[in-house]
């Protein structure tokens, strides 16, 4: 089985820039867009400004999701935190509406603007790993850090997309396939630098204000600064054992497959992390695929394996292979993906999808067109459940057993409002049968009560450090925190 057909080439993983505004404005306070204030002085050293026409303003302009693109009036390409803080200062005394650019592959598009857009791309370094942990700039990819610390032999529990952006990860919690063993990207966060709403840089850690470094865990970009900096705990990760498997499934059988794979992954070994597919294929039959990595040994995989192959087609053999972590990073990152038009919504799963939900799901599937839905199924449990609910800002812990979301994408503008809906009915259908919260990294403009869906009983929490460090909601988006009643 190739990672041609793993995470990253069917769906266009987290990693949401952290951004400050909402994503289209026409005017702000009576002021056309066309008229911009004086612009700032800044130091070559610490930020490019670009106008449109000028320069590299059409390079790397475009996000990942085409559905939502917005034109900016002015890119702001920073250097240092520095240059982020006279754009934050700018930005503030002007009254001109911005968002924060870190990696482009907001689901929203939230990360833009019709006014500023403040990119953190070209902070990208990754210095060596010292005392056990590594410190990166806000605009290092994924990638970047893998091939930094993978090379000597240490990971980061984050997501299999390369291209995605650390900022947006992180705020938003972060899972990837060492999420059971390790946990989310924020339980390694150690220490995070940014720049607050009077323009001054800040850091907050467990001892320097905590309850900031709290809410930077799992609350989002956007809400409380602009994160400059990051410093994670690395962990020792010099194999790991990659799996996947695939099936062509009647509806029978595939609700089979998805039955087993959901009372098996969330409890399985902790050093397992699995993912599982379901679409429709052009010959109307149901195709499930399960991808994951372990920790622990290979003969450990292939027993537990035994769950999902004794289920159907046991005579099927699983692609099992033994990787360094970089080798398998970039082995389930696959190639690059162009922008494409998307749309995506997410559930947590609490209790086991009942039968009458499976058959609801794969029945929702079989009405569509190929391909029109993929669902996606994330297993959580293990060190993700380790974490209190409360001690971080991520509060789909304990008793979470996956998530799972409804992924579309399609190629051509003409074809939005129908797949919009595809994936609204969609979700619609399944109300019945899931918790009704929802993961903020897969963020969803749609979604009415969105903050309730993102932190739970986290909120209160989030609302009250939002009017402690933004009380005048300078960095806001369509999906920030808001502030208390």
């Amino acid at each position: 089985m190739s990672a041609s057909i793993t995470r990253r080439r069917v769906l266009k993983q987290i990693g949401a820039a952290g951004v400050f505004a909402p994503a289209i404005l026409a005017t702000w306070r009576g002021r056309s867009l066309a008229a911009l204030p004086p612009l700032p002085t800044v130091s070559p050293d610490d930020a490019q400004l670009l106008l449109p026409g000028q320069g590299n303003f059409e390079k790397d302009l475009s996000s990942a999701n085409l559905r939502t693109i917005v034109r900016p009036q002015l890119r702001a390409l920073c250097k240092t935190p520095n240059g982020v803080a006279a754009m934050v200062d700018w930005a503030r005394t002007n009254n001109v509406p911005f968002a924060l650019r870190s990696g482009g592959h907001c689901y929203e598009n939230f990360c833009q603007s019709a006014g500023l857009v403040i990119d953190t791309r070209l902070m990208q370094d990754v210095p060596p790993i010292t005392g056990g942990t590594v410190t990166v700039g806000a605009g290092a990819t994924l990638g970047a850090i893998y091939n930094a610390i993978g090379a000597k032999g240490f990971a980061i529990p984050a997501g299999s997309c390369p291209t995605v952006g650390v900022s947006g990860h992180v705020l938003g919690g972060g899972f990837g396939l060492l999420g059971r063993p390790l946990g989310l990207a924020c339980d390694s966060l150690e220490w995070i630098e940014l720049v607050d709403p009077q323009g001054q840089i800040i850091q907050a850690d467990a001892q320097q204000h905590p309850d900031l470094y709290w809410a930077c865990r799992g609350g989002g970009g956007g809400s409380f600064g602009v994160a400059t900096r990051f410093r994670f705990k690395v962990h020792a990760v010099p194999q790991v054992v990659t799996f996947d498997m695939d099936w062509s499934l009647n509806a029978a059988g595939a609700a089979k497959i998805m039955k087993a794979w959901q009372a098996w992954a969330p409890q399985a070994p902790r050093t397992i992390t699995s993912i599982f597919r379901i679409g429709k294929r052009q010959n109307g039959s149901i195709n499930a695929h399960c991808a994951g990595q372990s920790v622990g040994s290979m003969a450990e995989v292939r027993n537990e394996l035994k769950h999902l192959i004794n289920v159907e087609q046991p005579d099927q053999v699983p692609n099992i292979k033994s990787r360094t972590f970089l080798q398998a990073a970039k082995y389930f990152a696959g190639g690059p993906d162009p922008p494409t038009y998307f749309k995506c919504k997410s559930d947590y799963i609490l209790s086991p999808l009942s039968d009458d939900g499976i058959a609801t799901l794969i029945a929702g599937l079989r009405k569509l067109p190929a391909d029109a839905i993929v669902p996606i199924c994330d297993a959580y449990g293990g060190a993700v459940a380790d974490v209190a609910p409360d001690a971080t800002a991520f509060a789909h812990r304990a008793g979470t057993l996956y998530c799972i979301q409804y992924y579309s994408s399609w190629t051509s503008a003409a074809d939005t409002p129908k797949r919009v809906k595809y994936v609204q009915d969609f979700y619609a259908s399944m109300r019945p049968y899931v918790s009704g919260a929802a993961y903020v990294n897969y963020p969803d403009a749609d979604l009415p009560d969105w903050s309730n869906a993102y932190w739970g009983s986290n909120l209160p929490r989030l609302r009250q450090v939002k009017a402690a460090f933004d009380p005048d909601n300078l960095f806001r988006h369509a999906q920030s925190v808001p502030l208390p009643a």
